[in-house]
């Protein structure tokens, strides 16, 4: 069955007037989900990585960290690749999301030290397709993902079902395409504005994306991440939504 979670960016507006993640993850857990993805650039201090940490195990949830950074820079890791495992460990995150970089043209023996070091902090990493020309387009996700698979790469992918709007592509055609590759899903809808400057989120309900009809169509193991802003009361019955389509 489909598991549920909720990204921290849903409560951006707490996060932006101070709120720390540690103190949004009992909220969270109210929505009876089990899954919660922390945000590297919301983390206040060093200290919230062990009250994060705290929060999760007494709320009983599971945690994946979004990282807004490449995964490999100029053919090599991140410089700060191995920094960014030790957060997470620290914190006890199951997954570590980032932005695929040039993952597409580099060595097995990178992509070999990356599974190495992903495996020797107990974590799974995935990339996603972010709004930025870079990291953003089918062309260099499809690139990406092959070159991953065609060198035994164990590095995974997330899925953001709205990203793909900022970059003028078609979001049902990239999902058809790369479905047999997701890991992670990204839930959120946006209004469809012809401009990219006029291009926004909406509730689930309200924009142009048919996301009802493919969720069904992920596995079950592919968890399933609201990942937008959404007014505190109105949270409850997104989860709701989606709890309706996916059976959970």
């Amino acid at each position: 069955m489909t598991t549920i979670g909720i990204n921290t960016l849903v409560y951006m507006a707490e996060l932006n007037t101070g709120t720390l993640q540690s103190e949004l993850l009992p909220v969270i857990a109210g929505h009876g989900v089990t899954l919660a993805e922390v945000r590297r650039e919301y983390i206040a201090s060093d200290a919230e990585f062990d009250l994060i940490a705290q929060a999760a195990q007494a709320n009983s949830l599971d945690l994946f960290y979004s990282v807004p950074e490449s995964i490999t820079i100029d053919g090599k890791p991140n410089p700060g690749f191995a920094g960014f495992l030790d957060e997470a460990h620290r914190m006890g995150v199951k997954n570590v999301k980032f932005n695929q970089g040039d993952v597409k043209d580099v060595a097995k023996a990178v992509l070999d030290d990356i599974d190495a070091a992903a495996a020797a902090h107990g974590v799974t990493v995935t990339i996603e397709n972010d709004q930025t020309p870079e990291n953003g387009t089918l062309d260099c996700t499809v690139a990406s993902l092959r070159h991953i698979k065609e060198l035994g790469g164990s590095i995974g992918y997330t899925f953001d079902l709205g990203n793909w709007f900022w970059r003028g592509e078609n979001a049902t055609e990239a999902f058809s395409c790369l479905l047999p590759a997701i890991s992670v899903f990204h839930l959120k809808n946006v209004n469809g504005a012809a401009h990219r400057e006029d291009l926004a989120t909406t509730m689930l309900e309200d924009g142009v994306i048919d996301w009802r009809s493919m969720l069904p169509q992920l596995a079950d193991t592919v968890p399933v991440f609201l990942e937008f802003p959404i007014p505190a009361d109105a949270v409850a019955g997104q989860v709701a939504q989606v709890r309706e389509v996916v059976g959970a």
